[in-house]
């Protein structure tokens, strides 16, 4: 049995987050065409996942080098580490995403769990074949989507060889058609879900 990991980060919440409406067609063209998968849901929108400050660091730094890698603080990161494949749904917000989902990926990025650190480096070892990456944005990006190239570097740190990024954009602008623009995405979304 395969895993599918869900990183929710659609602040809005289901029924208004149109990120969360373009991630709910891709899971459900996922998990039909792969009926034996797990899915883990991970709500960010729901979530206390704290920020770190200087105590929560030396904390997590003392565990790790003491090889205490089983303690609760490493969960998020260990579910992450284990799952074959990964969904990220976040709005563009303010160049990126919003702030929880960086917080999390603080607490994702264990050292032993989902990277090791070698004389020549940093290697990935997350088990994912592929990291799929959602958004949707009122405006044109043109280019400059920090939050996929954030989350595409992070693929690379993580050893996740495959990424790929379905986004609606230009979906606020004046004589825009949102209903068209989401469809189209939509259709991208459950096309990408039988090929990943």
């Amino acid at each position: 049995m395969s895993s599918l990991l869900f990183i929710n980060a659609c602040v809005r919440g289901q029924t208004v987050s149109r990120t969360y409406r373009l991630c709910k067609v891709f899971l459900d063209a996922y998990l039909a065409a792969n009926p034996d998968t797990e899915l883990d849901d991970v709500d960010l929108t729901i979530s206390d996942i704290p920020r770190y400050h200087a105590a929560a660091i030396e904390r997590r730094d003392a565990l790790i080098d003491a090889g205490k890698l089983d303690d609760e603080m490493f969960g998020h990161a260990k579910q992450f580490a284990a799952a074959d494949r990964i969904l990220v749904g976040a709005p563009h917000w303010d160049l990126s995403f919003p702030a929880i989902l960086k917080s999390y990926i603080e607490h994702v990025s264990v050292r032993d769990v989902t990277f090791a650190t070698t004389p020549t480096g940093v290697r990935g070892i997350c088990r994912a074949q592929a990291l799929v990456y959602v958004t949707t944005v009122g405006g044109k990006l043109e280019g400059a989507d920090h939050g996929a190239e954030y989350f595409k570097g992070l693929c690379g740190f993580y050893g996740i060889s495959r990424f790929e990024v379905i986004r609606a954009q230009g979906l606020d602008l004046e004589g825009s058609d949102p209903a068209a623009i989401m469809q189209a995405a939509g259709r991208e979304a459950a096309s990408l879900a039988g090929k990943i």
